[in-house]
């Protein structure tokens, strides 16, 4: 007898073994930059640091808040962090839209005129009712060669997602980072420091 109830146990224990999760999916934001026609031609060189954030953006967790409560998509990521994601767009649109003649990585050790730095404050699908949006929230500033702040703006863009799960996420955020970095260069080319 209890040969046959130690039986039906690794049966259904068995059974439960072997299931297989879905795959986690990764997911990027668009690098497809567009070239502005800028002003700017004074500029010598700019040095890029890396994004920061807490340590909730900072991670691969696509991030969602429904009322207070904040969590993450449990089979879709990011392929990498939003501050790898955002520093690498952020060097590629200021060389390809030649910000300044040189444009340098937060790793370079010489002096330049000027450091661009940015805060990620928000980076998360918000969910109202039916309907879920994407808010991205960006603190750009612009140092000299002390560390001095000579300029700062704060962007922030929502875009609404297309379903409500992370695949329409991912397409909003594109749609936000697309609008903000139009914003961000347009910002760059009035503002006088450079």
């Amino acid at each position: 007898m209890k040969i046959s109830y130690l039986f039906l146990i690794i049966l259904l224990f068995g059974g439960c073994a072997t299931k297989t999760l879905p795959p986690i999916k990764k997911y990027t934001i668009d690098e497809n930059i567009k070239k502005v026609n800028l002003h700017i031609s004074n500029c010598k060189s700019i040095k890029v640091e890396f994004p920061k954030s807490n340590d909730e953006i900072f991670s691969k967790n696509i991030i969602y808040q429904k009322g207070l409560e904040k969590n993450s998509y449990y089979f879709s990521k990011w392929y990498e962090t939003p501050n790898d994601m955002l520093y690498k767009y952020i060097l590629s649109l200021l060389q390809k839209n030649r910000i300044c003649k040189t444009i340098l990585p937060e790793d370079f050790n010489g002096n330049t005129k000027f450091i661009l730095s940015m805060d990620i404050l928000d980076f998360v699908q918000k969910f109202y009712s039916d309907k879920s949006y994407v808010e991205v929230r960006v603190l750009f500033y612009i140092k000299d060669k002390n560390d001095n702040i000579i300029s700062q703006k704060l962007f922030n863009e929502t875009a609404k997602c297309s379903s409500n799960n992370a695949i329409g996420a991912v397409k909003a955020f594109n749609e936000a980072l697309k609008k903000l970095m139009q914003d961000f260069t347009i910002w760059l080319d009035e503002t006088s420091v450079l």
